[in-house]
């Protein structure tokens, strides 16, 4: 996400650029809970990394905010039941794309993209909407990845193991027929 994107805490919502480690932020499932890492990250503003404008009022938004392509959204309802078997599904925001409900945002040259890491794979209010909190998995039992990543910059101890992730993952064909189902 943006650095102007505001995200639930117990004292309202905040910028996610403002959040620290030590802070809390609101989550779905167990209220109020610690930041343990804010990863940010600047890339090229192109092709895999171009940005993402969420529109409000979709996804249940209260205002636009700008994604990155890899950020996964939660998504809900009986259409999601129906065709899913699942009362919730992550959709990565590219594959929300089509023109109007999101589009590929112009910037500059760069982007910088901001992430909470939690104790837990958790869902983060944002906006008004559900999003996910940093997943990763276990990559401190790999140090050979872990050495690669941006998480390389945090003491290994200190990093949290995520199991697998708190609702199932669409592929980009699942979530056109769900936003083809939506729009109908």
């Amino acid at each position: 996400m943006m650095g102007d994107t505001p995200v639930s805490t117990p004292l309202g919502f905040k910028n996610i650029r403002n959040l620290e480690r030590g802070d809390t932020v609101m989550t779905e499932s167990r209220g109020a809970v610690p930041i343990l890492q804010r990863v940010t990250r600047t890339v090229p503003a192109l092709g895999s990394f171009a940005p993402i404008r969420l529109r409000a009022p979709y996804f249940g938004l209260l205002q636009d905010i700008i994604a990155a392509p890899d950020q996964r959204l939660i998504i809900r309802g009986s259409d999601v039941e129906y065709m899913f078997g699942q009362e919730a599904v992550l959709v990565p925001a590219r594959h929300l794309v089509n023109g109007f409900a999101a589009r590929y945002e112009p910037t500059g040259s760069t982007v910088t993209y901001t992430h909470l890491l939690l104790p837990e794979h958790e869902t983060l209010l944002v906006a008004g909407s559900s999003f996910e909190s940093l997943y990763i998995g276990r990559i401190r039992r790999k140090p050979d990845q872990l050495s690669a990543s941006l998480l390389a910059l945090f003491e290994r101890t200190g990093l949290p193991e995520h199991g697998k992730p708190v609702f199932p993952i669409l592929k980009s064909f699942e979530a056109i027929t769900l936003a083809d189902q939506r729009a109908a």
